[in-house]
């Protein structure tokens, strides 16, 4: 695709610097890792959270990890293993992100379940945001073009075109959902944090106010921004758009990083992968191009969110299925080392984080196998997939308490490789502390692991994502009650009940 085809948008500088980095590769729309971190230099503005610019914000140290493990994932679309996995063939024959693959049949689903599982392998699904969640809620805005098109036509074909450039350019993106916690009692148009349209220009529109989170955002090219519908929510602040992030008057400023040491691969095994950097994300004045806006002071239309975050709400259970996987392997490694594994207590708290992997398991499959098709679009089961994210996100806090319990004194009980090289402490901890059939260090470096994975700041942080990570757990509750339906079974129970009298 050539420049000129890219400057069909607006948005030129958002799109043309990737555009340009692409046509230095041997792939015209896969972006390699090396390529994607120069994708990042794009003059976006992000602030540290010591009030400091971040020039670069691959070499910065809050941001620069997890950008380098974003790269690693993108490197593996050039890998043979994982080619077919995270990618597909268009029309014309080429390679592109298989998270830009619009799904038209269960097949789709699963091959997408299958990337989600593949990136979970370099990420151990300590990002919420990986490359692959990108496009998700893109792909759930399509699925309800209908509503969209009876708005405005020009919005759906903004949809339409921003999808098939994200899938052209490897673009990643990530969700702008939340508003800044503030006095509820202001009402939510007079809050001064509320992101709201101010003015409107030949070029666009003008926002100004602020969202929160935003995770990943510091690494990714765009936001994609889906407003919800709230009490007292006026017209100017309705708003579903694509925001470059490094469109002019757009500021990310950075939360206090959870990883505050340089990590290494052996003290920190999952530390090292960085972490998933929250912001608040500030709007002065900053004009979004129309080709980008996809819906505007539509209030009926935010109440389709349920609908347009299918995919959203899929892959984060999806991911978590993983994730419990990686559970319920740690909980059976752990006790075997430490000679457990033969007590009953122990197989039952292993059973228990093994029954929960293969619940959500159970939930992200059959949300593909009884999937429903929107617009032309294939979509897991919306039902099946909130009463699978109630379910993760109500039992997670118990999985990770029994995970911490089979650790025993194991979580407090680790040294960093300066003391084990320590030629005083390091032969007598090697003497005291060996594992079964493993040294003692082997068994450092896993608790090492398990620690990581439950009970450091950055697994703490991760644990408060997965609880309120689009929508906490009493709104999910709701989803639950008002769309998953039982009218069929209640009248069954009526129906009987009428016959026995």
């Amino acid at each position: 695709m050539s420049i000129e085809n890219v400057e069909a948008f607006a948005s030129v500088n958002a799109m043309r610097n990737v555009q340009e980095i692409l046509n230095q590769g041997t792939e015209p729309h896969l972006l390699s890792g090396a390529q994607y971190l120069e994708s990042l230099r794009d003059g976006r503005r992000v602030i540290d959270s010591q009030g400091k610019e971040i020039p670069d914000v691959t070499e910065h140290p809050t941001t620069g990890p997890s950008a380098h493990t974003f790269a690693s994932v993108m490197d593996m679309q050039f890998d043979e293993k994982y080619r077919n996995t995270l990618t597909y063939l268009d029309d014309a024959g080429d390679r592109r992100a298989r998270g830009w693959h619009i799904p038209r049949n269960k097949e789709d689903l699963f091959l997408k379940r299958e990337q989600i599982g593949a990136t979970g392998e370099r990420t151990l699904g300590m990002f919420g945001r990986p490359p692959e969640y990108g496009p998700a809620m893109s792909l759930g805005f399509l699925a309800i073009i209908d509503r969209i098109e009876k708005e405005n036509p020009v919005f759906a074909e903004n949809i339409r075109r921003f999808v098939d450039q994200s899938s052209r350019l490897n673009l990643l993106s990530t969700d702008l959902i939340a508003d800044p916690q503030s006095d509820r009692r202001v009402p939510r148009n007079e809050r001064p944090g509320t992101l709201r349209v101010v003015g409107e220009t030949d070029e666009g529109i003008m926002l100004r106010g602020s969202k929160i989170a935003g995770s990943s955002g510091s690494i990714s090219h765009f936001f994609t921004l889906s407003t919800t519908l709230g009490e007292g929510l006026g017209p100017d602040a309705a708003i579903w758009a694509a925001i470059p992030v490094n469109l002019p008057g757009v500021t990310l400023v950075t939360r206090e990083p959870a990883l505050h040491k340089k990590q290494n691969p052996v003290d920190n095994p999952i530390g090292v992968l960085g972490e998933e950097v929250d912001q608040i994300i500030l709007f002065d004045d900053a004009v979004l191009p129309k080709d980008l806006v996809f819906s505007l002071g539509n209030t009926e239309l935010l109440t389709a969110y349920f609908d347009s975050c299918v995919f959203v709400f899929w892959h984060i259970l999806t991911r978590l299925a993983y994730r419990a996987e990686l559970f319920a392997g740690t909980a059976q490694v752990i006790a075997e080392t430490l000679g457990t594994d033969k007590i009953p207590g122990v197989r039952r708290t292993i059973a228990d984080i093994t029954t929960y992997a293969q619940v959500l398991k159970g939930f992200s499959i059959s949300a593909i196998a009884e999937s429903e098709n929107w617009n032309g679009v294939e979509v897991p089961n919306p039902g099946l997939v909130s009463a699978g994210r109630y379910y993760s996100i109500s039992e997670y806090d118990n999985v990770i308490s029994k995970l911490k319990d089979l650790c025993g004194q194991g979580l407090i009980s680790r040294w960093p490789t300066e003391i084990w090289e320590h030629p005083e402490f390091g032969p007598k901890l090697k003497s005291f502390l060996p594992g079964h059939d493993i040294d003692a260090f082997g068994k450092n470096q896993l608790f090492n692991f398990a620690w990581d994975l439950t009970a450091s700041a950055n697994a703490g942080r991760l644990g408060l994502f997965e609880k309120v990570n689009a929508t906490p757990p009493a709104f999910v509750a709701e989803i639950v009650y008002q769309h998953v339906g039982r009218d069929k079974s209640a009248q069954f129970v009526r129906d009987f009940l009428a016959r026995s009298r």
